[in-house]
């Protein structure tokens, strides 16, 4: 082909490319209602359909499990038990306490004992009605507090400290003691539990899985099939929100997909219904937490004890890890010299609690924030003074060891007060409640320090696979999922950038463990950063091949030589001659005809980590994340409603990859934190049965809730420890300035009686809990 002939097709495409949509594509299809999710694909052929037989106890012993009038019912294709599974029955990763279908002990209600298939899933529930299982109930360990009288745990406690807290409290002017509990969540994504295994020729099976951890339920599916990972494709093209829930919850359904279809070389789709998924999937970990702090006249910590208990169910799952990072998140953003950290995995009988966005963070931090209330409260002084005397500064270093580069707490809360004009919209709020008998307003802050990095070292990797087409478009296959936080736009984006080509030109596939293989889950608020970076060293490694082929074409087509190339807008061209240039279709062509690879596989993993639960020392985050939010919340005592009237929120994100995707993170996230503390309340009942498993019992904030007065400012400056093009995690940071609001409606509360006492206010601040909490002031005073 010709030089001008190639000149000639680029151009026509370039001009093609005008009425292309220039925005991002999947905004597009989800906005039509176009977007293709798990079991939205075209039904495969001879498709069949599985349900679950699950536990109606949280703990019981099977005695026997009877299916063979199931069996007769026209349309079913087969009933499932352990006994049917070829290798292990064990779900378990690091801790080995979970069988995909027990043998002998069910251990939380909604527990599948055993998997039904059928023609259609009308005929696979009506076949599930039919099984009879006769049990021998046992007796349940349901809180927390039980879980610890029983010394019922998970894992052994472990935890970490620095200083001399007996000392530190002896030093103190005052000491308090108290206990802080913090609630479970729903995690509701849009899209439920599903997954759809299609068999292949031999051994090959396709998982159509709607999971955030693609090579874990490739393995674990490997694992209790007997087959080797290489046999396993899992591909996932995009999830319908995730939150954490589809992390390691995921595996469960996969697997027990995966089993039918390896026995009956069918097609299959299990898809939970949206109670079924409410009432039988794990949630955010309850915490409860006893601390002792000690303090000067002036409000300086000097010593902070505190133990973690949380509800991890009925095994393992991510327990472990999310209360490692409780723990490294215990003392948020304050600089505490003496300290004592002690985490308590706890077994109860209720379905795993698992991965949250925050991921034990914001249970940590609730801890340490409410402290910091009640101490302001005893000295009579306002907290935003306690915290800012506490805050970390520059330089300091965390309790396990780390150097806190970039520390920003304190300038970050000077600006939060002096954006908000907070000396003067605390006196209007204090006026406000002067005049109103029967409504009351309160502000809540709240500072952030979120340490980014799995605290699970090895996961701290990343890849992706890039191809430039002769034609100059791109495919880019990487380790991240897309779950509607636009982790695919930003990969995008970065390889765009690194390639010089337009952004609708780069088109990310699906994740698929066949093209991108070991990869880890998309949570930690890593993906964009460890695959991003992965991308980008491929993208770069394609566009070192072309730049010495650039340089000939460029030299044989206008006469002189080329110096430093450069790739921008779908060009190539000199730095001293951007006029002269070659279409990226061009240089492609003739890469290809030249015999240049055009494809690229890269790698990344997180640098300077390091960190030893033995000693409680090391670097577990590659860097920090710093912001603060103010809620401004008003109180109808009559009802316990609270409405937000204000929520102002910085939020650090160094230099975006693309700053409407931020922004929305940051709006999505603090909307949920406030859920978390305000409306959204798990109820179980004495036999340990989820009363909240729908929408008719469960709140979650709706477009009413949204604060009357919002704004969100971001701080793109440059910081040289960061992640992928210098910018800054933002999936989960924001979810914590949701706490402000609780702190908002507590210290409405309090004000009653002048802030002179405390208002024993439990999360969530439901209207019940706010009566309550009424109630307790009142009772105090009396």
């Amino acid at each position: 082909m010709a030089v001008k002939d190639i000149k000639k097709l680029s151009l026509e495409t370039l001009a093609q490319e005008q009425q292309r949509p220039t925005a991002d594509e999947a905004i597009r299809l989800h906005v039509k209602g176009e977007s293709r999710f798990i079991c939205d694909e075209p039904k495969p052929e001879r498709l069949h359909y599985a349900t679950v037989v699950v536990s109606p106890y949280a703990h019981a012993r099977i005695k026997q499990i009877d299916a063979e009038t199931a069996k007769q019912i026209d349309g079913v294709v087969g009933v499932f038990t352990w006994r049917d599974i070829p290798g292990e029955n064990e779900l378990g990763i690091k801790i080995k306490d979970e069988p995909l279908l027990p043998e002998n002990i069910v251990s939380y209600i909604g527990q599948p004992v055993a998997v039904i298939v059928a023609a259609t899933p009308a005929i696979a529930e009506r076949a599930c009605q039919a099984v009879s299982v006769d049990y021998e109930v046992l007796e349940p360990i349901l809180t927390i507090e039980r879980a610890r009288a029983k010394n019922s745990l998970l894992a052994p406690e472990f935890g970490l400290s620095a200083g001399d807290t007996e000392k530190g409290f002896a030093e103190s002017d005052y000491v308090l003691e108290g206990v802080i509990t913090s609630c479970a969540q729903e995690h509701l994504y849009f899209e439920t539990q599903r997954v759809r295994a299609i068999p292949g020729e031999g051994a090959e099976m396709l998982l159509q899985s709607s999971t955030q951890s693609p090579s874990e339920v490739q393995t674990l599916a490997a694992r209790v099939l007997g087959v080797d990972r290489k046999d396993i494709t899992v591909d996932v093209k995009r999830l319908g929100g995730a939150f954490g829930g589809k992390e390691s919850a995921a595996g469960l359904w996969s697997c027990l997909a995966a089993l039918v279809c390896y026995h009956l070389k069918l097609p299959i789709e299990l898809k939970l219904s949206r109670e079924q998924d409410m009432a039988w999937t794990g949630k955010r970990h309850p915490f409860e937490s006893s601390f002792k702090v000690g303090f000067d006249k002036a409000g300086r910590i000097h010593a902070y004890a505190v133990e973690f208990d949380a509800d991890g169910g009925a095994c393992a799952d991510l327990t472990m890890a999310i209360m490692q990072r409780a723990v490294l998140h215990a003392e948020n953003a304050y600089h505490i010299p003496n300290i004592k950290v002690l985490a308590r995995p706890l077994k109860t009988n209720i379905a795993p609690n698992t991965a949250f966005r925050g991921f034990g963070a914001p249970q940590g931090v609730f801890v340490i924030e409410s402290v910091i209330q009640r101490i302001a409260r005893k000295l009579g002084k306002d907290p935003l003074e306690i915290r800012k005397l506490n805050a970390y500064q520059e330089q300091d270093g965390a309790p396990y060891g780390q150097q806190l580069h970039e520390a920003n707490v304190l300038p970050l809360l000077e600006r939060l007060e002096e954006h908000t004009d907070y000396q003067v919209l605390k006196e209007k709020v204090r006026e406000f409640n002067r005049h109103q008998r029967f409504i009351k307003r309160g502000i809540g802050i709240v500072p952030v320090k979120f340490g980014i990095s799995f605290t699970t070292p090895f996961l701290n990797q990343g890849s992706a696979l890039v191809h430039l087409y002769a034609d100059g478009s791109v495919s880019v296959s990487h380790g991240g999922i897309e779950m509607g936080q636009s982790v695919n736009t930003k990969v995008a984006r970065i390889v765009a950038a690194e390639m010089g080509v337009p952004l609708q030109r780069v088109k990310i596939e699906s994740h698929n463990t066949k093209r991108t293989a070991n990869t880890s889950p998309t949570a930690a608020s890593t993906g964009a950063d460890i695959n991003g970076n992965a991308a980008r060293n491929a993208a770069r490694e394609i566009i070192d091949r072309l730049r010495p082929l650039a340089v000939q074409l460029l030299e044989r087509k206008y006469g002189h030589a080329a110096k430093r190339i450069l790739f921008e807008n779908g060009y190539a061209f000199s730095a001293d001659a951007p006029q002269e240039r070659l279409t990226l279709r061009e240089l492609a062509v003739q890469a290809w005809q030249s015999r240049i690879d055009l494809s690229a596989h890269g790698y990344y993993s997180t640098p300077r980590l390091n960190f030893d639960w033995e000693t409680g020392r090391g670097t577990p985050f590659s860097y920090y994340v710093y912001g603060c939010g103010l809620v401004v919340a008003e109180v109808d005592l009559l009802t316990g409603y609270v409405t937000l009237k204000e929520a102002h929120l910085i939020h650090e994100t160094a230099q975006t990859v693309d700053e409407r995707v931020d922004r929305g993170q940051i709006e999505g996230a603090f909307i949920q934190g406030v859920g978390w503390c305000i409306f959204e309340e798990v109820v179980y009942d004495s036999q340990g049965k989820n009363l909240t498993e729908s929408l008719t019992t469960y709140k979650i904030p709706a477009i009413g809730d949204i604060p009357e007065k919002w704004s969100i400012e971001m701080i793109q400056a440059e910081r040289e420890f960061a992640g992928v093009k210098g910018s800054k995690a933002v999936g989960e940071p924001p979810f914590l300035y949701g706490e402000a609001a609780f702190f908002a409606v507590k210290d409405a509360i309090e004000s009653i009686w002048d802030y002179t006492i405390e208002a024993d206010l439990r999360m969530p601040a439901t209207p019940e809990s706010v009566l309550r909490a009424i109630d307790s002031v009142s009772n105090k005073r009396a």
